[in-house]
């Protein structure tokens, strides 16, 4: 029977072509650029760490005075002062957990660099590598010791190593980053997560990647050059900002297996935070937050406005062409009234109509979805060619396609629906009539 609705309803598509390709389009159109914008924004919150981002989570104190006018986008309170950094390593429970900061050095100009030039990358403690799951080509990481006595070595990107003329094999062979000297005893892969969750998100959030990481603890002792935002609620100008407690610069972030793991750590910064305001170092008691790597991202609102307002305006869009396309189908069935009414005066049942209206609403639904389809493609070309950091990830996974075609099957099944159902109402006699 179904197959028999869907013939007579392929039959009557070809009768009135006009209007069927009007349906398709105006569907099409609605569904593909609904679709390219959501593509953007599923590129824009993506999963960075997949199978690891549910155990991770950003500690938040705030040591600010009660007096410090925090602005939009500029809160202090999302870094981390280097002696709590240090504390909460110490003593912190749990299971790994790594500061860091985002750097800048210059490779000068050495065997195998002809030209100096400028790379990226990331000063951590020594857990940086186990606990955000990046892969080693080749070496190892810097142990906990090494970082102590402050040993001057650097794990290189592949990229990174392949630009300065170091193979795979060549570990322990001496760079020279930014004037000094360092020891190479590993080759990490290209590691770019999307979004850049581990920095502090007010630079390139989705653009670029670590080309190199240094142990956190030589960044004070060679003054190495910090990219990351440095935020400072003192007037003082003497010594090492970086190490001032009034100073927050650090990123932070620890990993916990459990909602028990979870409820410990928050006992442990709570009381950390009670011992600084007994101290006087904190003005006063503010509960500290434990925001997961999903919840973070989402305070952190990386997603711009100008993406959301295009987001609605193309939902708009969509929800205008499903009007458009209902009043459509409404004139196309009651066109079909006399038609209708003789085959229920034949004993055909209600489901029976319905269900080959509805049948014509699934071909145009399909049809619909494969010019949506293409729109989305040509959509998605488009936004990889502006020159946007978060553009290069945009791209339309199979999961997005199918997507894009059950939209736009879903939605003509519901603009037809209502006409279905209007055509349906009178009765069979008076409809009869009426179209004599």
């Amino acid at each position: 029977m179904i197959a028999y609705y869907f013939s007579l309803a392929y039959r009557r598509l070809l009768a009135t072509k006009g209007m069927s390709i009007a349906l398709m389009l105006a569907l099409g159109l609605g569904v593909g650029a609904s679709m390219t914008m959501l593509t953007v924004v599923d590129a824009m919150t993506w999963d960075p760490l997949p199978g690891r981002s549910n155990h991770l989570f950003h500690p938040v104190l705030d040591p600010l005075p009660a007096s410090y006018p925090v602005r939009a986008g500029r809160d202090p309170r999302m870094a981390m002062a280097w002696p709590d950094a240090q504390a909460l390593l110490k003593l912190g429970p749990a299971s790994q957990q790594v500061a860091l900061a985002s750097g800048k050095l210059l490779v000068d100009s050495q065997m195998g660099v002809p030209r100096p030039f400028h790379a990226r990358g990331q000063y951590a403690t020594a857990s940086v590598f186990e606990m955000f799951g990046i892969a080693m080509v080749a070496g190892r990481p810097w142990t906990q010791g090494e970082q102590e006595r402050r040993a001057r070595v650097v794990v290189l990107s592949r990229s990174l190593a392949a630009r300065v003329g170091l193979g795979e094999r060549q570990v322990g062979n001496t760079v020279r980053l930014g004037g000094r000297s360092f020891t190479v005893i590993g080759i990490a892969e290209d590691w770019k997560p999307g979004p850049r969750f581990h920095t502090d998100l007010q630079q390139e959030v989705f653009k670029g990647s670590e080309e190199f990481f240094i142990p956190l603890g030589l960044t004070m002792d060679l003054d190495l050059e910090v990219t990351s935002s440095l935020f400072s609620w003192s007037d003082a100008g003497t010594g090492n900002r970086l190490e001032d407690p009034r100073s927050s610069w650090l990123q932070y972030w620890v990993e916990l297996g459990d909602g028990t793991q979870k409820a410990a750590y928050m006992r442990f910064l709570e009381h950390y935070v009670q011992a600084q305001v007994d101290v006087g170092r904190f003005e006063r008691y503010v509960t500290p937050r434990l925001p997961s790597l999903h919840e973070y991202l989402n305070e952190q609102q990386i997603v711009p406005d100008e993406v959301r307002l295009q987001l609605a305006l193309c939902i708009a869009f969509l929800a205008v062409c499903l009007l458009n396309m209902s009043a459509l189908i409404l004139a196309r069935f009651l066109g079909r009234s006399h038609e209708i009414a003789i085959r229920r005066a034949l004993g055909a049942r209600r489901i029976d109509i319905i269900g080959q209206l509805l049948s014509e609403a699934a071909i145009i639904g399909a049809c619909g979805g494969l010019i949506g389809l293409l729109v989305a493609q040509l959509g998605t070309a488009l936004v990889r060619r502006q020159p946007e950091d978060y553009a290069a990830l945009v791209h339309l996974h199979p999961g997005l396609m199918m997507a894009t075609l059950v939209l736009a099957l879903v939605s003509s099944l519901v603009a037809a629906l209502p006409p279905a159902l209007r055509t349906l109402s009178g009765r069979v006699a008076m409809q009869i009539s009426v179209a004599e």
